[in-house]
């Protein structure tokens, strides 16, 4: 979203402004900031290119001026598994439970006022490691920018019949 009148701002522009007039900028023109300050704080190590390209990054800068010029939040999110509240595993096969786990963690993203596109770092702990081609492609149907990730597999979680939960998911907001 632009401001009226006013061609959308760019990093530069933003790095040129003070802090006091950063932050009077509309909800909106923060908010389209915040996604350019994320994109640009993604960086992978290499230019080699790997199996697991464009599914994580390598490392996340976070610029704090930045942030603090468009009022960013940060958001961690709990621990989410595949549980429904009412402590009952959804989904009975792998790709059901991890699509649950990710649709659980969507939810209290959304509860934050964001999204999987803020997210820049992310940990999931993984039962069976066997089945990490389905996990990769459950995690492309909700993650559209490669976060900071590590998958770890573990040999269970707090109830017998779940395989996945993700231990740490963080991601950004633009406040009020």
């Amino acid at each position: 979203m632009t401001q009226t009148g006013r061609a959308a701002l760019t990093l530069s522009q933003l790095d040129a402004m003070p802090i006091e007039e950063a932050q009077a900028l509309p909800f909106d023109e923060r908010d389209r900031l915040l996604d350019l300050i994320i994109a640009d704080g993604r960086h992978d190590a290499t230019a080699s290119v790997s199996y697991r390209t464009g599914m994580y990054s390598d490392y996340f800068e976070e610029d704090l001026t930045r942030m603090l010029k468009v009022r960013a939040v940060t958001v961690h999110c709990r621990g989410t598994t595949s549980s429904n509240f009412d402590g009952v595993p959804v989904g009975e096969t792998y790709q059901e439970q991890y699509r649950a786990c990710f649709r659980h963690v969507e939810t209290i993203l959304s509860a934050a006022r964001t999204n999987f596109g803020r997210v820049v770092k992310m940990v999931v702990f993984l039962t069976n490691m066997d089945r990490w081609e389905e996990f990769n492609t459950v995690y492309r149907e909700f993650i559209p920018n490669p976060p900071c990730r590590a998958v770890i597999g573990t040999t269970g979680l707090a109830q017998k019949p779940l395989l996945i939960e993700i231990v740490e998911c963080v991601a950004y907001r633009v406040a009020d």
